[in-house]
């Protein structure tokens, strides 16, 4: 796969996300984001929304090619937020397919800060192919 190939997504961009890696099947997928200034919340980590935002862009990612390009919606994104995630430092969004059906694909996900281990936020979502 070429990730230079894949589609611009505007939502991606404004959270300063780059792709990494995208295994052709849908098996997994992580995405680099740089969060930009203003995305933080009152303890100035990053807002648990833009964390999500960032799952969903992962999973929505490797969903495509899980579903062999079919259209899909999210139906369920749990995230559980393990540890703040800090702000100006780059994340990574990574997630692994747990199992892909006719009709739906569920992806275990979570955030890291690059070059560590440790899981800030772990999250399941399920995905409804149409």
């Amino acid at each position: 796969m070429d990730i230079d190939q894949l589609p611009r997504i505007e939502t991606r961009e404004f959270m300063n996300g780059t792709v990494l890696a995208v295994d052709d099947a849908g098996e997994s997928a992580t995405v680099r984001f740089l969060p930009p200034a203003g995305m933080t919340n009152p303890h100035g980590g990053v807002q648990g929304g833009f964390v999500a935002a960032m799952i969903d862009d992962a999973v929505s990612l490797a969903t495509w090619f899980a579903g062999n390009e079919r259209a899909f919606v999210t139906t369920s994104l749990i995230c559980y937020y393990l540890r703040p995630v800090p702000a100006g430092t780059p994340l990574l969004a990574t997630c692994r397919l747990v199992r892909a059906g006719r009709r739906q694909a569920v992806f275990d996900a979570f955030v890291t800060v690059e070059g560590s281990d440790e899981i800030l936020v772990k999250a399941v979502q399920t995905q409804q192919f149409l």
